[in-house]
């Protein structure tokens, strides 16, 4: 592969160009979906420097909140690069937390591009009383889990996700 990083004056890609990259590829399973349509309408692109981006798609929205993809589309390459980034997660089963990895997230999620971190506010119920939070940072291609705090116990009191009792690390 030959990479272009270096050259004096790369232009950015425009989402428009990004986009049918994306739907021109076959083999991504965006969404566990084989037919997912790939828009303006439900992506969000975010230019992490003039030849890397970090690519959002909604991929459906369950009762109260909504599920994403998240993908890394690097121009470096000659024949561009486009990789599904996978999460460090946090799931009940049989009565306690167990780590795990997926590409799918679900909650109200929000990426900040000055700092490259992703919020991700998952509610249990949506009264809002228990469910999680995560914090993840942007690096080296990829997310790692920073902080991951967790209220198992819908009790019906509210308290701000980021109060809820630290899990990770």
């Amino acid at each position: 592969m030959i990479r272009l990083e270096g050259l004096a004056d790369v232009p950015s890609l425009d989402n428009e160009e990004i986009i049918r990259s994306l739907g021109e590829k076959d083999d991504l399973g965006v969404c566990n979906s084989e037919n997912h349509l790939i828009s303006d309408e439900n992506t969000n692109i975010y230019e992490l420097n003039t030849t890397e981006y970090l690519v959002e798609i909604f991929c459906f929205v369950g009762a109260y909140q909504g599920s994403y993809q998240y993908l890394f589309y690097d121009a470096n390459q000659a024949e561009h690069l486009i990789s599904t980034l996978s999460f460090t997660v946090f799931e009940e089963r049989g009565g306690s937390l167990q780590i795990g990895e997926t590409s799918l997230l679900t909650g109200a999620l929000e990426f900040d591009p000055e700092t490259e971190q992703l919020m991700v506010d998952r509610k249990a119920r949506g009264l809002g009383d228990c469910g999680s939070y995560a914090t993840y940072q942007w690096q080296d291609d990829n997310f790692t889990l920073v902080e991951y705090r967790y209220k198992g116990q819908c009790d019906g009191v509210y308290i701000p996700v980021e109060e809820y009792p630290l899990i990770y690390p």
